[in-house]
């Protein structure tokens, strides 16, 4: 088996294992940091992304449009297969500065992230404070948030959505990844979006959940923290990394499995 598929390392007793849950095909880079610093993980995707074919008008729409945001790398890698991004010479903005960086290699001038690496960061930029009249264009996936567009259309802007992915559930065996999980003691999950955690914790039993709420849970937002609060999770064993990027995930993880360290050598003495 591929070992970055599936995480298939010894887990050692002093160790802090991590489960990643990032999408099929988007958690290459981080697992290969964690390789790097020697930190044991298993790797249990939830969900993959699936090209959508443009619609009819959509070629259209982004060509007419005013200001073009993408909402993820996905939203990127799947609308340049089908789309030349050169074509888009109007401005680029990017929620993530992950996302920004994929776009700029792709369409080749640059493309504006906030520092809040969220909608609401999007939603404070300069860009978009006055845009009554303005043809917006929001590149995205299948569902998820909706404030970026409610928020450009309380500012009189007009906003089409383009369809360029969508986000496919695997399928899981709850019962079974929970056993292998305790088996392979792991200290540490890390989910980086809304909808992997709410289909993490409908996935497993419900025998799982006092076992779920004693892990150390990393996360990329307030509203997700509080989605796992609402399903017992205690606010004392989440953190919130910087942003969704694979560096401030690290970073994230290796703070956290100091503080297991020290933990583990206080008793220890």
């Amino acid at each position: 088996m591929n070992k970055l598929q599936h995480g298939m390392q010894e887990p050692a007793s002093a160790d802090f294992p991590v489960l990643i849950t990032r999408p099929a095909g988007k958690a290459d880079n981080l697992l290969a940091g964690l390789d790097e610093l020697g930190i044991t993980y298993t790797y249990q995707p939830l969900i993959t992304t699936q090209l959508m074919p443009l619609r009819g008008r959509d070629s259209q729409h982004l060509q007419q449009a005013e200001l073009v945001i993408f909402v993820s790398v996905s939203a990127v890698t799947c609308l340049e297969q089908q789309f030349d991004l050169t074509r888009l010479t109007q401005p680029l903005l990017a929620v993530g500065a992950t996302t920004a960086s994929a776009l700029e290699r792709s369409c080749g001038h640059p493309v504006t992230a906030p520092v809040d690496q969220r909608s609401e960061g999007v939603l404070a930029l300069p860009q978009l404070q006055n845009v009554a009249g303005k043809e917006v264009v929001i590149v995205r996936g299948n569902g998820g948030r909706e404030l970026i567009k409610q928020g450009l259309l309380a500012r009189g802007a007009k906003v089409t959505y383009v369809q360029s992915y969508k986000r496919v559930p695997l399928p899981l065996d709850g019962q079974r990844l929970s056993d292998q999980w305790r088996q392979q003691q792991i200290q540490c999950i890390v989910v980086t979006s809304n909808e992997i955690l709410s289909l993490l914790l409908q996935s497993l039993p419900e025998t799982a959940l006092p076992w779920l709420a004693e892990r150390q849970w990393i996360m990329v937002s307030q509203r997700m923290a509080e989605t796992a609060i609402a399903n017992g999770i205690p606010l004392s064993n989440i953190s919130l990394a910087a942003s969704a990027n694979d560096q401030a995930l690290l970073e994230a993880i290796c703070q956290l499995r100091r503080k297991f360290h020290e933990r583990a050598q206080s008793n220890a003495e």
